[in-house]
């Protein structure tokens, strides 16, 4: 009797990414950013924005935080976000 080998073809998907715009506290800069994961937009951003150090996420148009990974699945594509750096507040 033969034994039977099970060979994945293709590994398994991970979520598609989605765009996403990234202004800083100033909004002098904008950046494209394409990413599945809450923390995977904050880790391209922070190296994007050569920031260090403590940030934080929030929506554009109005400063709510974005801290949770299913807020952040709720928000369409295109959201446009601020990272704000220790001590740098919304307005």
């Amino acid at each position: 009797v033969g034994a039977v080998t099970k060979q994945t073809l293709f590994p398994p998907l991970m979520p598609a990414g989605r765009p996403f715009r990234v202004s800083n506290a100033s909004r002098s800069s904008r950046k494209g950013i394409v990413a599945s994961s809450l923390q995977e937009l904050i880790s391209k951003t922070v190296e994007a924005f050569l920031i260090s150090g403590i940030v934080t996420l929030v929506l554009e148009e109005d400063g709510t935080v974005v801290d949770t990974e299913e807020f952040f699945r709720s928000l369409d594509e295109n959201t446009h976000f601020m990272i704000l750096e220790k001590g740098q507040k919304w307005t």
